[in-house]
């Protein structure tokens, strides 16, 4: 068991809060957020908010752990300053692993999220400061730089490598044996099929939307 102070009083911090009370033994003691964002709150979620700034005088780094920030903000930039700064202050930070994901692999860094429904194949490697929302696939051999983001329903084959700092959203994909770069975002339904530059954005095409057609063709294709 550890004592956390997560970073972050949104809505993804009230979501965390479930997951950690319900399916770990960890004790949340409180929240942190930058001062210029705390918007003069005292208490989130019935427990203390503490300015980032000088966390220190009230939960020091021997107390316990942080962890967070929960965010993609700025294209992850966020999380890993914040990340950073708290490692060169002293702080270590915890990782989750939720307990109806299938994980086959030990080589998870720290501060990193694994919600339910993921899975994650034997030999692949997940480093430092890495969000996995909910059911998602991680291939076999495929390594995860730090600080990505991953959000829902997103499937990376196996031996790929992704480098640090990308983003993917929901129903993305990336084939076998692909590398993509630093700081690359992978838009939603978007499939990478060959490997991306660093700073490189892959997009789905537009959706044709017909209107007033869904009678016509519901016939066709529905019958």
């Amino acid at each position: 068991m550890a004592r956390v102070v997560l970073f972050g009083i949104g809505q993804v911090s009230e979501t965390l809060t479930v997951y950690l009370e319900r399916e770990s033994d960890h004790e949340i003691v409180g929240y942190t957020v930058d001062a210029a964002f705390r918007d003069g709150k005292t208490q989130f979620m019935g427990k203390p908010v503490f300015d980032w700034e000088t966390l220190e005088t009230h939960f020091a780094p021997d107390q316990g752990v942080v962890f967070g920030p929960l965010s993609y903000r700025g294209m992850n930039q966020l999380r890993r300053e914040r990340y950073e700064e708290g490692k060169a202050r002293g702080y270590d930070f915890l990782t989750f692993i939720h307990p109806a994901s299938h994980v086959y692999t030990d080589q998870i860094g720290e501060n990193c999220l694994i919600l339910e429904a993921n899975t994650i194949q034997p030999f692949a490697k997940i480093g430092n400061n890495v969000m996995i929302w909910s059911g998602n696939h991680i291939g076999h051999h495929t390594h995860v730089g730090d600080h990505c983001f991953v959000s829902t329903h997103v499937a990376i084959a196996g031996s790929c490598r992704i480098g640090p700092s990308c983003f993917f959203a929901g129903k993305s994909g990336v084939a076998d044996n692909v590398t993509v770069g630093e700081g690359c975002l992978i838009g939603a339904g978007a499939s990478v099929l060959s490997d991306l530059e660093a700073g490189s954005f892959a997009r789905e095409s537009a959706t044709h939307v017909v209107p007033k057609a869904a009678q016509r063709f519901g016939k066709l294709l529905l019958s």
